[in-house]
């Protein structure tokens, strides 16, 4: 019993983590393949001017005190310890380049566009073809994991 909480627990806490949406780009009239590859030249173009610019920084995580002393003829307390240390990195260029992928994917006429992530209520082990081309939201769209690790967009009204 004690086994399946900590189970439920886990699977609960993995579910929190889970995105609930996603975000890409919208173009009437446009091929999935024609968005991508738009998206992939807008990508490029911002790594070459905004190469990443990475930076670690140690973080100490200090010494914290201990106490003592002698007390009725022996020494007693604990002792102090260092706390861990953990690396962290920050690249500088990461947000140069996010603006300038969404002010490329603008100027070649798309919109910024945020689909809901499917549930699992609403997808109820049916099967659903991928949406064509680079769609604006809609109620009935919403966005799945690709059997190729990408996302795919469907539409809940057109099981297959």
């Amino acid at each position: 019993m004690r086994t399946v909480a900590i189970l439920a627990i886990f699977g609960l806490s993995l579910s929190a983590c889970s995105p609930t949406s996603y975000s890409g780009f919208a173009k009437s009239g446009v091929s999935r393949e024609t968005a991508s590859r738009d998206d992939t030249s807008c990508s490029v173009e911002a790594n070459r001017l905004f190469p990443s610019a990475t930076f670690t920084t140690t973080v100490y995580g200090g010494y914290h005190g201990g106490y003592g002393g002698y007390v009725g003829g022996s020494w007693g307390g604990y002792p102090g310890y260092y706390g861990g240390n953990h690396i962290q990195t920050r690249d500088v260029n990461a947000g140069m380049r996010a603006e300038h992928r969404r002010d490329c994917m603008s100027l070649k006429g798309y919109s910024a566009v945020t689909h809901p992530v499917c549930t699992e209520q609403q997808l109820a082990g049916r099967q659903y073809t991928p949406v064509k081309g680079a769609p604006k939201p809609a109620p009935n769209l919403c966005a799945i994991r690709a059997q190729s690790g990408g996302v795919a967009l469907v539409d809940l009204s057109k099981p297959v």
